[in-house]
């Protein structure tokens, strides 16, 4: 049986949510959002490491990837799934890695989608982003959406059982 979210993680990322879904400044958003994401995968988890949080959530049955599958077929999100798809794309802008990025070349491939966030949420962390830049701000605006949509199904699914 898997393990439950610890409810003290739980509330902690709903008052985050709250917060994220009511910024209207894309990059906060994204950063309260992914707040949520992180802490819930560290929980359930118990990794330290962002590669093997990731791995995680991919590899493992886990409430975030069982609603993901619900939640990605709403009109709304495959439309931001879309604007990713339409990217293709996302540069490694941390110093070591120059030249490198993540492609996305499939929108059901729920792996290929949770790497373009996670790189998107890296170039964010490390500077790399500009809230000036039109394209990095609808990068920033649909993996915020996303992971907002995402994270609010889920907590509302697992509240129910």
């Amino acid at each position: 049986m898997r393990p439950m979210l610890d409810p003290e993680i739980r509330a902690r990322i709903t008052w985050w949510k709250i917060q994220g879904l009511r910024q209207t400044d894309p990059f906060i958003k994204f950063f309260m959002l992914y707040m949520c994401l992180d802490a819930w995968i560290t929980s359930e988890s118990e990794e330290e490491k962002d590669s093997k949080k990731l791995d995680w959530l991919i590899n493992n049955e886990n409430d975030l990837k069982k609603y993901w599958e619900e939640v990605k077929c709403g009109e709304q999100f495959q439309s931001w799934l879309n604007g990713f798809l339409q990217r293709g794309v996302v540069y490694d802008m941390r110093p070591k890695h120059r030249g490198e990025f993540i492609s996305l070349t499939n929108t059901d491939n729920f792996s290929q989608v949770v790497r373009f966030i996670y790189q998107i949420r890296c170039n964010l962390f490390h500077g790399e982003k500009s809230p000036v830049d039109s394209n990095d701000k609808q990068l920033v605006g649909w993996a915020g959406n996303i992971l907002g949509k995402w994270i609010e199904w889920t907590l509302t699914k697992t509240r129910q059982k």
